[in-house]
């Protein structure tokens, strides 16, 4: 199976420590499944009704964060072609070089990987379809994420590589309407220690009165002035 590498091996890595030597995902919470059924939630095309769908995805990707990111990275890597549990649970423990049957065996696949894709595939994040192993010539139940929302996924999916705030309280592009502040770093002339903290005046080390570098010019001033007596530039 030809697959595009989108997850760095590092990320793979880092990850890694929440789901081996122990799992630490556990779950799903079981309201998850009685919101399933939930005549309220439902509309009239067998639906979940926002905000529960909403909510219930940040359950699901709260109790399974890194299970669930490495299946959507998995199906996006194989530009969503149709993969049976087996076989995503098989490229879960390649990309994390886990034992194998640490996802595949029947009594860990089920509770770490059945049972999620049944969840996701009940939010319309993924869907089923049916796929051919020609190997044995049976059908299985395969899953690719949902069409409509593919592109996003694969947006997300590349700046979760990237390192990028998947945060859903982060902005989705930087705000121009804030200036950024520039910040000014205090440094000791005696020990040349560097100072963080906003109302010293003297070094925490030795004592020395602190001083800085203009923003604006970069020569060195003392902490007192409000004004760079080189510049003229009024520093905040």
């Amino acid at each position: 199976m030809l697959m595009v590498h989108l997850m760095s091996d590092s990320l793979y890595q880092l990850l890694k420590n929440f789901i081996w030597p122990r799992y630490c995902e556990e779950g799903p919470p079981k309201y998850i499944d009685t919101a399933f059924f939930n005549k309220d939630f439902i509309n009239s095309e067998g639906k979940i009704k926002e905000p529960a769908k909403s909510t219930l995805e940040l359950v699901v990707f709260g109790y399974r964060p890194v299970t669930s990111l490495s299946i959507l990275a998995t199906l996006v890597e194989n530009q969503n072609k149709p993969m049976y549990g087996s076989q995503l649970g098989a490229q879960l423990e390649k990309k994390f070089q886990l034992p194998k049957g640490w996802f595949t065996k029947t009594r860990y696949y089920d509770t770490r990987i059945g049972k999620l894709l049944k969840i996701l595939t009940r939010l319309n994040i993924l869907e089923e379809t049916k796929v051919k192993d020609w190997k044995t010539n049976k059908e299985y139940i395969g899953y690719r994420i949902v069409e409509h929302i593919y592109p996003s996924v694969q947006d997300r999916m590349l700046a979760f590589q990237r390192g990028e705030n998947l945060s859903i309280l982060a902005p989705s592009t930087p705000s121009t309407s804030i200036k950024e502040k520039v910040e000014i770093i205090k440094h000791c002339p005696k020990c040349n220690a560097l100072i963080t903290s906003l109302s010293a005046k003297y070094c925490e080390l030795c004592g020395t009165p602190l001083r800085i570098n203009c923003p604006t010019c970069q020569k060195e001033i003392s902490l007192e002035y409000s004004f760079c007596i080189h510049c003229g530039k009024k520093l905040e």
